[in-house]
């Protein structure tokens, strides 16, 4: 295992601990144990849904279609190849109608991961570029990315749900003290606030992770820096002419956010910036 992977590896596990400490903090101000279980109830339920049918969701978001070995053999061939180097199962393969170059990957687990590629990258993109960005998704779905995210949405919602909550018995409790109010109201909004930005870094820390992972899988650096350099300038074309077909609920999970800005704050960011990625590759071992 190569050291940046290594160290991806270690960011992310802390960035888990400090989200789940986190959790359990709030938990126990408002309600100890109980409390607790009562954030964890009410996002575990909206995010197993999501979790568990996320893939016929987003496919269907985004029109995609089912590519059959006999009608793309050679595209169909190479991610066989592919999968085959990341040591996981063949993956369903499909394809976007979207103009925009872009990808991302789906599934809960492996044995059901999901593959899609826009017809804008098959349009813009070499075959090794092409190859490399599926080696990119690959990485995600050996990494359980997508379950890795379950959770982390899991607690973010949690703590979210236990900072209404204390704000609500603070204000219905009758407490005439202003300062415990103005707390309460604080706690509402910056425990939340601190678990997004938890959250969208761990995100980004997939996303150095996958880049590596791809760069292994695929066997070189150059084609993974070269299509995400396409990719960002063709999005950023698209998104001054609102041609965009990504919906925003669900720009996170491609290789690319179609929604990055440099105006963005970085902490609120789903994807490192483009030349992080470019610095991060060309540190990435063979």
């Amino acid at each position: 295992m190569n050291l940046t992977r290594t160290l991806n590896n270690a960011k992310i596990l802390g960035l888990l601990t400090g989200m789940t400490g986190l959790f359990i903090a709030a938990g126990f101000l408002i309600g100890g144990t109980t409390g607790m279980i009562i954030g964890l109830f009410f996002a575990g339920i909206m995010n197993f849904g999501s979790y568990w049918y996320s893939d016929r969701i987003v496919l269907k978001m985004y029109n995609a279609e089912k590519v059959k070995p006999d009608e793309r053999s050679q595209l169909y061939t190479s991610v066989e190849q592919l999968a085959e180097n990341a040591d996981i199962p063949m993956p369903d393969l499909y394809i976007s109608d979207m103009n925009a170059p872009n990808a991302f990957a789906t599934g809960r687990n492996p044995e059901h991961g999901v593959v899609c590629i826009t017809q804008g990258l098959l349009r813009n993109l070499e075959t090794d570029e092409i190859e490399a960005v599926v080696a990119h998704e690959l990485a995600h779905i050996k990494n359980r990315d997508t379950l890795i995210n379950a959770v982390v949405a899991t607690i973010a919602g949690s703590i979210a749900v236990i900072a209404e909550l204390v704000f609500w018995s603070a204000l219905f409790a009758g407490r005439d003290q202003e300062g415990e109010l103005l707390s309460a109201m604080a706690f509402m909004i910056l425990t939340p606030l601190i678990a997004t930005v938890i959250r969208m870094s761990i995100s980004r820390k997939m996303e150095f992770r996958a880049d590596s992972d791809a760069v292994k899988i695929h066997g070189q650096r150059e084609g993974l820096s070269n299509a995400l350099r396409k990719i960002s300038s063709a999005n950023e074309r698209q998104r001054r002419g609102h041609n965009s077909k990504v919906q925003e609920a669900g720009s996170n999970m491609f290789i690319y956010n179609p929604f990055a800005s440099d105006k963005f704050t970085k902490l609120f960011s789903t994807h490192p910036d483009l030349d992080s990625r470019l610095e991060n590759i060309e540190a990435s071992s063979l």
